[in-house]
């Protein structure tokens, strides 16, 4: 899992990101920068959660959340248009 603020760049809208998380993880949020509406994904039993993106425009920064306390992680996705 990315961590210190990194991000990832250029997930492209109606796509997906892979999480592998921790073993004591049972579910991955995502929410949109600036809103406070979060989806919960729930981790598989191989500990990766599959967690769709949202139609937003391009652009918008996505917050995907695993763990809870002193242990969250946040991963900052941008989200890219797909090509005309």
């Amino acid at each position: 899992m990315i961590q210190d603020g990194e991000g990832i760049r250029a997930v492209q809208q109606g796509g997906s990101v892979s999480v592998e998380v921790g073993p004591n993880d049972s579910s991955v949020e995502i929410s949109t920068a600036g809103n406070n509406d979060t989806t919960s994904t729930r981790v598989e039993p191989n500990k990766t959660a599959t967690v769709p993106i949202p139609d937003v425009p391009g652009g918008t920064l996505l917050l995907i959340t695993v763990g809870k306390g002193s242990r969250r992680r946040t991963i900052l996705v941008e989200v890219i248009a797909p090509p005309p």
